[in-house]
Order: C-alpha cells, then structure tokens, then sequence
C-alpha cells in the first residue's frame, strides 16, 4: 500500500511539474483517502472592490467662473459664507467705495458716446456707399465708432455683475449656479483684483491618485462611509511613477462633499471575477490554487486573488468556472499530496 501510495504520489508530482503553467491538473478523488470532502459554488461578480485610496473633491480644470472687480471699492460686505452654493444672479457682496458712482457716470457716458457713434456710422455709412464721403473721413468715423463700442462692451460687460436696487446699492452677483470660492487674497480691492470664483455643480468632481495595475478596468469609486457611488469620467495620461491621476463625474446629490476635502474611496473595478470561502484556497510552489470537482476528479486550477472580505476571496481565473463546485474542507489533503506529504 505504501508503495503503491508513494507511485501515485510521484506521477501527480510529475504531472503537476511538467505543467505548472497549465490551467488544470486532475487528482482522482478516491486515491486521495478517507477524508471529508465538502464544496461550495463559486459565485461570478462584475465589479471588484480594490483597496482604499485618498480622493479629493476639487474642480475640472477651467471650468470656473472668475468675477473681478470692475472698479476699486473701499469696503466689501460679502453676503454669503466661502464654500457655500449660490444661484446664477444671486447678490454675493456689497460694493461701497468713491468708484462705485463714478463706474455708473462712466457707463452712462460711454453708452452716450457709443449711441452718438452709433448714429454717426450708420448715417456716413449711406454717404460713403454713395462715395459723397472723403476716406479719410470715414475712416475717422470708423475709428470713432469702434473705440466707442469697444469701450461701451466692456463696461456693459462689468456691469452685467452688478445689481443695482432703487437706492443705487450696488451688489456683486454670481455669473451662474455653482459653489462660490473666495480669492485667497481676501483684502484686494483694486479694480480687476480677482474676487471670486464660482465653480458649477457639474465641474465639481473628486480626483484621485490611482496605481496603474488594473486602472484600465477602473469604473467607478465608492466613498467610504457615504451611498456615494461616482462613475470614472477621465484617466489622465500622464504618469507619476506607478500611479496616475482619475476623476470621477460630477459629484451627485448622495455624496456629503466640500471643495478641498479629502476623503477615503473604495475603487471599483469593471471586470469579471469569482467568488469563493477563503477554505478553499491553497498555495503551491508561489501559486494560489482551488479544487474543482468535476465528477469523481478534482481539476486543480490556479488563481490570482484580487481582493477579500472576512470570510471570502474574489480572485480571477483564466478558466470560466461559474458555478462550479470547489472544494473546502480537507484542502490540506491535497496540497499534502502535492507536497508529497501523504500518509507513509
């Protein structure tokens, strides 16, 4: 019997040498010994959960709104707390200062002299399609005309920011919907000193510094804690070492997040993958196997884990083994076998 054992043991060992690289080796189930087989399906899953990253929300890149001031103010009375989620028109701050009047007498007056422009061009227009008019004076005129509109667009363009209630209180107000996100140099009050910025809800994403193993396979991410759960909208293609820069979509309604925060992600991973007890796993010669049963034969086949819970491996196989029964007890008998660790 002991011969006989040994003999079995030897060809297994042989046949297992001669094709560690193949994806099945078959051990009779009988030859094994008197040991308590039980299995498990093997469940198939979609999506795998990788290990834990850092994220931060933060904006896509030129997607916000930048308000300057369109005159030198002497005081700021802002209206609305840094982070805080405004309105497309809605007052932000007040505005009071000595150019405050002065920048409504100066649109008032370049939208006078643009009008008279205006007038002017068009009336010398007919005159010189007629050649009644000298070139010099039309271009002159030309001249007058654009350097009024010019002038008159770009005042109009500052004062389309402004409020103005029946007191001639002048207001800052928000050029669309989004989080308002101060200057950093918070005392500027020059004219055209950057005051604020309004980022819109849909530029508003988390970013995250992933590893470049699997990244092509990463979909979405969960954020720990929270029912938020962002798809992957961008794969940055410049590489920092061995990781990379994703970002998701536009952070929804279901995610509790600040611009600036940093928060702990769960990637998920779009590839198939199976799922089994961790009893079932066993390792041979740097390699992690499971045990198929397959009739009265157990294929052994290899397997690369992928990820855990408490009690489960999800792992990939080259092998479609969905539903598969596994074995998970008694494991230890047949990676004894193959360690030539069978009874003597």
């Amino acid at each position: 019997m002991k011969t006989t054992l040994n003999y079995i043991i030897a060809i297994l060992l042989i046949a297992f040498i001669s094709n560690k690289n193949a994806l099945a080796i078959t051990l009779n189930i009988s030859e094994l010994g008197l040991y308590d087989f039980n299995y498990k399906n093997i469940t198939k899953v979609e999506h795998v959960s990788g290990s834990n990253l850092l994220a931060t929300t933060s904006e896509k890149v030129g997607a916000n709104y930048s308000v300057f001031l369109p005159f030198s103010v002497q005081q700021i009375q802002y209206l609305v707390v840094n982070g805080e989620r405004v309105v497309k028109d809605q007052k932000v701050a007040i505005l009071t200062g000595y150019d405050v009047h002065h920048f409504l007498d100066e649109f008032e007056a370049a939208q006078a002299l643009f009008n008279n422009a205006n007038k002017q061009y068009q009336s010398s227009l007919r005159l010189y399609e007629k050649k009644a008019l000298k070139q010099s004076q039309w271009i002159e005129i030309s001249k007058n005309y654009f350097e009024a509109q010019l002038r008159f667009e770009h005042l109009h363009h500052y004062k389309s920011f402004l409020s103005i209630d029946k007191n001639e209180q002048i207001s800052i107000i928000a050029p669309t919907t989004g989080v308002i996100r101060y200057s950093n140099n918070s005392a500027a009050k020059a004219e055209e000193a950057l005051l604020f910025d309004v980022i819109p809800d849909d530029a508003i994403r988390l970013k995250v510094v992933a590893p470049l193993k699997n990244i092509k396979n990463l979909g979405h991410i969960q954020v720990s804690g929270q029912e938020c759960f962002l798809e992957v909208d961008a794969k940055e293609e410049v590489i920092n070492g061995y990781t990379a820069v994703i970002w998701s979509k536009a952070i929804t309604k279901d995610c509790s997040l600040a611009i600036g925060q940093k928060v702990v992600i769960t990637p998920i991973y779009d590839q198939t993958a199976f799922v089994i007890n961790k009893s079932a796993v066993f390792e041979f010669d740097n390699q992690n196997y499971i045990a198929i049963k397959q009739g009265e034969q157990l294929n052994l086949v290899s397997i690369n884990i992928l990820n855990s819970t408490d009690e489960h491996y999800i792992f990939a196989s080259e092998v479609d083994i969905n539903n598969a029964k596994a074995l998970v007890t008694s494991v230890s008998a047949v990676q004894g076998v193959l360690l030539n660790l069978g009874d003597e």
